[in-house]
């Protein structure tokens, strides 16, 4: 099955409404990032398609229609439907699914991509959805981490649930991706500890399954080697630092001794000691014309990037330590709420550290030169890993990527249009015309003067419905 037709499964077919909906939008600003602004629209949705936008609308649209809501937009601006792009629904146990997308619809968040859980963990999620179709943000989902043998996250060690399955070269990797293609997924995460071997196979089978890749680069292989085999995204710019380093040659044999892992120690462990000996000496000793080739030839190969700005930012802006952050505890389940509380004030007590800032300056610098450079942004969070609530997170993102540099138009861009790119689905949602997935959120302030105004929701509009 071509992933053109999973993705129309996600679109439409795990979504069988049979209700009729019709929202009939007047005089309101309209604004995506690919048209002009547009003052004094209205906008009518039908079936969860936007059917028209005009200054004007049909007289006769409606008339009959007992359904019909009609929806004030005077001094009021009309955007896509935000994404979060990188999410883990089961990460924390403790938060449900309905929680979690509750909370996205809440916050004008219409669709997510799942970067990695098992699916029988997952499915119950995928149920939900099922029996409660207009009233759920749209899913997309990679299902579990593929990693190498010595996997990160196997559910052995304390906090590192399990969401990762192991490969290696006697693998079956054909096998594999088949398998989870048949369980409806639309993309694949790769993880940290696999071998170059084995990555470039995977690399090569999705490929020929019309799968992107993304997630963290293998620390086994060189990054612009990756990019030249088919590399479809990256999170976190995930060891960008170790590629940009002046002896990233060196750097890289050092890492391929350590995976040999003679000790036998857990990957997760392992993996964290050959970031803890290298990350820090990388940004010190970065080869900025090194680097300048690398972010052009992510951008020549149009390689993604989900920043995730919000968790490289952890131990520095330090979210958790506003107490109007924690307010949003509240939206959790109880037995969250209060874990994330304590959590939070206990980190709280510790000073910001030299190389935390020196991270946060470093992945807002990088990004601003790969967005200069032409290199595709994502909006993303890693929700509800660092005390990110779901939904409230992605608009944290969307105030860093500014501070990085994107302009407000160019931010939203990143949570709207450049998502739905990533699974060639630009023609179907993203933007603001008709024909397009009626997928909308009504703010009260012009996101172009200021992206917090993203925050300021008036209405959402998900799968045609008013939520």
């Amino acid at each position: 099955m071509k992933n053109g037709i999973r993705l129309l499964a996600v679109l439409i077919g795990l979504q069988c409404i049979s209700l009729h909906s019709a929202i009939v939008i007047e005089n309101i600003t309209v604004i995506d990032a690919k048209n002009e602004v547009r003052n004094g629209q209205t906008v009518f949705i039908e079936n969860g398609l936007i059917q028209s936008i005009g200054s004007t609308l049909d007289s006769s649209i409606g008339e009959s229609d007992s359904n019909l809501e009609r929806v004030d937009g005077t001094g009021k601006y009309l955007i896509p439907g935000l994404w979060d792009a990188h999410v883990h629904l089961t990460f924390v146990p403790e938060i449900d699914h309905k929680t979690h997308f509750d909370l996205y619809l809440k916050n004008g968040v219409t669709s997510i991509r799942d970067t990695g859980a098992i699916l029988r963990e997952l499915k119950p999620s995928l149920d939900y959805i099922k029996e409660n179709p207009v009233t759920t943000p749209r899913l997309f989902y990679a299902g579990p981490l593929i990693d190498g043998a010595d996997r990160v996250y196997k559910g052995m060690e304390p906090g590192f649930p399990n969401l990762s399955i192991g490969i290696d070269e006697n693998s079956n990797i054909r096998g594999v991706v088949d398998g989870l293609i048949a369980e409806g997924v639309t993309f694949l995460k790769s993880y940290e500890m696999l071998t170059r071997e084995t990555y470039l196979t995977l690399l090569q089978v999705a490929k020929e399954n019309g799968l992107r890749v993304t997630g963290h680069v293998p620390l086994s292989i060189d990054l612009e080697e990756a990019i030249e085999a088919g590399l479809g995204g990256m999170q976190h710019v995930r060891n960008m630092d170790l590629a940009c380093a002046k002896d990233a040659d060196n750097l890289l044999i050092e890492r391929q001794s350590d995976l040999e892992n003679e000790e036998k120690i857990a990957g997760s462990a392992l993996r964290t000691h050959i970031h803890s000996s290298q990350r820090y000496y990388a940004i010190d000793n970065t080869d900025d014309v090194r680097c300048l080739r690398i972010i052009k030839k992510l951008s020549a190969y149009g390689v993604f990037q989900t920043p995730t700005l919000t968790i490289n930012t952890f131990d520095s802006r330090r979210f958790y330590a506003d107490p109007e952050w924690r307010e949003t505890y509240k939206d959790l389940p109880e037995a969250a709420e209060n874990d994330w509380m304590d959590g939070s004030i206990r980190l709280s007590a510790n000073d910001v550290t030299e190389n935390a800032m020196k991270f946060d300056e470093w992945s807002l610098s990088l990004v601003r030169t790969m967005h200069e450079e032409g290199v595709k942004i994502i909006a993303g969070t890693d929700t509800p890993i660092g005390y990110l609530t779901p939904g409230y997170s992605l608009h944290k993102e969307l105030e860093l990527l500014a501070e990085a540099g994107l302009s407000n138009l160019e931010v939203l861009k990143s949570a709207t249009i450049t998502p739905a790119e990533f699974f060639g689905l630009e023609d179907k949602m993203g933007a603001i015309e008709a024909g397009m997935l009626a997928d909308l959120v009504i703010l009260n302030q012009n996101p172009l003067e200021s992206i917090s105004n993203t925050q300021d929701i008036h209405l959402v509009i998900a799968k045609g419905y008013v939520q």
